[in-house]
């Protein structure tokens, strides 16, 4: 569907980018290492202030997620895929996550834009969720390694890499980097729920002995949601996600945490 168009349009586009590069002597490992770094900055860009969000962080984040796509086209298309490049690919991922989850966790705790840095309150839940958003990333990702280690299945769910960096850029370049965070992290415990489930369920069928489909069915297949890109309610879910960080701008004084917190302090 239109997920599925513009799949192919950026496949097409991505294909030749990567022809280009390659003409010119890029190597593939090159652009991991560069897209990371510029993910670095981009996080650092965010922790600093409003002011770079649009300008700097978009724009990095942008030119990153570019460099991330292009890579493996790069590997792919000039047969220069080797398993340390994989290797290399996912340590660089990992970083680049951590940067960018961190950086959002730090505007929120020091607030530059709300004036004298003593004068900050820093906003507990937002902080908390950012670090909560990186934990489920990172879980997304490892249970999927694990799972393939073991001989089991870990891979689906809706909120992969691809799906969390377009939610944090649309965050920063319309100014709703609270709404982003509230998304992710929150979010992507569905995925993480899914791949645990879909984990255990094929380790159980190899286990005996037997491979059949392991798809949740039913209720859980809409609770852990278990649509491919390029299906309609995969389009639905996208376009709900990016309506939801667009139009929803969400209070930096919003803190229902820290509001709990003193309530209870005070009782």
């Amino acid at each position: 569907m239109i997920s599925k168009l513009i799949g192919r349009l950026f496949s097409w586009l991505r294909d030749g980018l990567a022809r280009g590069l390659l003409g010119i002597g890029i190597r593939p490992n090159t652009l991991t290492v560069l897209s990371m770094f510029l993910m670095i900055g981009a996080g650092a860009a965010i922790a600093v202030g409003r002011d770079c969000w649009r300008p700097v962080a978009a724009t990095l984040l942008f030119l990153a997620g570019a460099g991330d796509l292009l890579d493996g086209a790069v590997a792919k298309l000039g047969r220069l895929e080797s398993r340390f490049g994989g290797i290399l690919d996912s340590v660089c991922d990992r970083v680049s996550d951590a940067a960018l989850y961190f950086g959002m966790a730090l505007y929120f705790a020091f607030q530059p834009d709300s004036g004298p840095l003593d004068a900050a309150r820093p906003n507990l839940t937002l902080v908390i969720l950012a670090l909560a958003g990186l934990v489920w990333a990172y879980l997304i990702s490892y249970i999927k390694a694990r799972a393939e280690t073991a001989g089991a299945q870990g891979h689906g769910g809706f909120w992969q890499r691809p799906e969390r960096l377009v939610t944090i850029l649309l965050g920063v370049a319309f100014h709703h980097v609270a709404t982003a965070i509230w998304i992710l992290g929150l979010w992507p415990l569905a995925t993480v729920a899914h791949r645990l489930w879909r984990a255990r369920r094929s380790g159980l069928l190899a286990d005996s002995g037997r491979s059949a489909d392991c798809d949740p069915r039913g209720v859980l297949r809409v609770v852990l949601w278990n649509w491919a890109r390029g299906t309609p309610p995969f389009d639905v879910h996208a376009g709900a996600v990016i309506l939801m960080v667009v139009l929803w701008d969400v209070s930096p004084a919003f803190d229902p945490l820290r509001d709990l917190a003193s309530r209870w302090i005070n009782t």
